[in-house]
C-alpha cells in the first residue's frame, strides 16, 4: 500500500485561519446587530416615558382619546395649523398651511391636519380648508383632522358644519360644487362665470342686511370681474380649467355681510409674467417694474388697483375692469375692508396696507364686506 500523501502545514493553517477569519466576522455581525437593537430599545424607551409624561394627569377618557388619536392618524402626514387661522390677520401662517396642503396633494399623500392650537379661525380659513377637503376627496386621498381645544374656534368649525364634509361627504371631479352649509353660511366652488349665483347672492344679501331687496351695483360688480379674471387668468395652459371658491356669511348679530373669494391658480404676478405675446398683457409687468426702483409687487399692486397696469398695456386712461374696477367700487363707497392677497403682495383697505409676505400664496383670495352704510339702489 502506497502511503497518504501528506497535506502541507500552510494548507492546514489557512484553512484554520479562513474558519476562524469566518466566524470572527459572525461574532462582529452579532455584535453589530445586538449594540443597534440596544440602541433600539433605548430610544423606545425614551419614545415611551415622552409619551407617558404627555399622558400623565390625564383623565382616562382623555387618555383614550389621545392613543385614538395617534393610531387613526398613522401614516397621514400631519400638518398643524397656525393658531389664528385668519388669512386677514395672519397671512404668512394660513399661506404657509396652504402649501403644505397643496403639495400633500400633488403627491397624493394622505393628511391630517391638526388645529388643536388654534385659538381665532375665520371664515375665510374654513374656505381653504372646505376647498381642500373637496380637491383631496375628489382624487380619492384621505383626508382627516382634529378639532381645536379653544372653544370659541371650536364652535365657529361646528356652527360652519366644517366637519360634516370632513367625515362624511363623497366628492367627484366635477365642474362645479354647490355646499350650502348652513342659513348663514353658504359655499360655492365653479369654474366659470355664473350670472344666477350672483344674483342669488345679492337678494340674499340685501334682504340680510337691509331688510329688503336691493340692488348693489358694487357686489355685483365684485363677483363678477372675479369669476370673470379666474375663467381668464387663473391658468397657464388653458381658461376655465380651475375652480373658483366663493362663500358668504351673513352675520346673525351684526347686519353684515362677508365674502371671501379664493382660486387655487398661479397668481395674479405669475400669470403676468407668463403672458403670450398675443395678449395686451404682454411685457406690462415688466414695464410697471420700470417705473419703480426696486419695485416690489406689493407696489405693483397698489398700481394695479389704480388702473395703471390697463393704462401700460392699451395707452388709454383707467377703465372700470378686472382689479381696478373692484377698487373703485371700495373707492365709491359700495363694498368695505377690501383685502387682496397674491402670489407674494397683501393689500388691506382698513389700515390702508400694502406688504410683502414671505410666504407666498400659490393663487388669489379677496375677501370684502356689505354693510348698512354700503352704496345701494333701490
Amino acid at each position: 500500500m502506497q502511503p497518504e500523501p501528506s497535506i502541507p502545514m500552510q494548507a492546514v493553517w489557512g484553512e484554520q485561519k479562513h474558519r476562524l477569519s469566518k466566524k470572527e466576522k459572525l461574532r462582529k455581525n452579532h455584535r453589530r446587530r445586538a449594540r443597534r437593537a440596544a440602541k433600539s430599545r433605548v430610544r423606545h424607551k425614551i419614545y415611551l416615558k415622552n409619551k407617558n409624561r404627555k399622558l400623565n394627569g390625564l383623565p382616562k377618557r382623555k387618555r383614550a382619546s389621545h392613543l385614538r388619536r395617534e393610531k387613526e392618524s398613522k401614516g397621514f402626514v400631519r400638518i398643524v395649523a397656525p393658531d389664528v387661522m385668519s388669512f386677514i390677520q395672519n397671512p404668512e401662517g394660513v399661506s404657509t398651511f396652504a402649501a403644505r396642503l397643496k403639495q400633500c396633494f400633488l403627491n397624493r399623500e394622505p393628511v391630517w391636519i391638526d388645529l388643536r392650537t388654534v385659538t381665532h379661525i375665520d371664515f375665510d380659513a374654513i374656505s381653504v380648508l372646505l376647498a381642500a377637503v373637496v380637491r383631496f376627496k375628489a382624487h380619492k386621498i384621505k383626508f382627516n383632522g382634529d378639532m381645536p381645544n379653544d372653544r370659541t374656534a371650536l364652535n365657529t368649525l361646528l356652527d360652519s358644519h366644517f366637519f360634516d364634509h370632513l367625515t362624511k361627504r363623497q366628492f367627484k371631479d366635477e365642474d362645479s360644487y354647490h355646499l350650502t352649509i348652513s342659513s348663514s353660511i353658504l359655499t360655492h366652488a365653479k369654474k366659470r362665470v355664473d350670472s344666477k349665483l350672483g344674483e342669488n347672492i345679492i337678494n340674499a344679501t340685501s334682504r340680510h342686511v337691509w331688510r329688503e331687496e336691493r340692488r348693489c351695483p358694487g357686489l355685483q360688480r365684485v363677483m363678477v370681474e372675479l369669476m370673470q379674471n379666474t375663467n381668464n387668468h387663473a391658468s397657464l395652459d388653458e381658461e376655465g380649467t380651475k375652480h373658483w371658491w366663493l362663500s358668504v356669511r351673513h352675520e346673525t348679530d351684526d347686519a353684515v355681510s362677508r365674502f371671501s373669494f379664493v382660486d387655487y391658480g398661479v397668481g395674479i404676478f405669475v400669470n403676468l409674467e407668463n403672458k403670450r405675446q398675443s395678449s395686451k398683457f404682454f411685457g406690462a409687468l415688466g414695464k410697471l417694474r420700470d417705473r419703480i426702483s426696486l419695485g416690489k409687487n406689493c407696489d405693483i399692486l397698489e398700481m394695479i388697483l389704480k388702473g395703471e397696469l390697463h393704462r401700460t398695456a392699451s395707452g388709454k386712461y383707467y377703465r372700470g375692469k378686472g382689479l381696478p374696477g373692484i377698487f373703485q367700487a371700495l373707492e365709491k363707497g359700495e363694498i368695505s375692508n377690501l383685502c387682496i392677497i397674491t402670489n407674494d403682495a397683501y393689500f388691506y383697505s382698513k389700515t390702508n396696507t400694502y406688504k410683502t409676505i414671505s410666504n407666498p400664496f400659490n393663487g388669489t383670495f379677496v375677501s370684502w364686506e356689505i354693510n348698512k352704510n354700503s352704496h345701494s339702489l333701490v
